[in-house]
């Protein structure tokens, strides 16, 4: 279904869970914020369970249409 990932900065308090998790897809910037890699490459399932491990649900999911997809 090619889930899209949005990443909102103004809540991300920096755990590193996502970074930690799946490296391929997350990094951190110069503040120690996370941001999403182009093309990270995440299977739908992968995304459902980065958003849903955010402590800070700064992570949302969305469909292909972008309807957001609970987490």
């Amino acid at each position: 279904m090619a889930y899209q990932i949005r990443l909102d900065i103004d809540d991300c308090m920096s755990s590193g869970k996502c970074v930690a998790d799946y490296p391929s897809a997350f990094g951190f910037d110069e503040d120690e914020l996370a941001f999403l890699k182009p093309e990270s490459g995440l299977s739908d399932e992968e995304c459902i369970r980065v958003a849903r491990n955010c402590p800070s649900r700064a992570i949302s999911v969305f469909d292909s249409e972008g309807n957001e997809i609970p987490t």
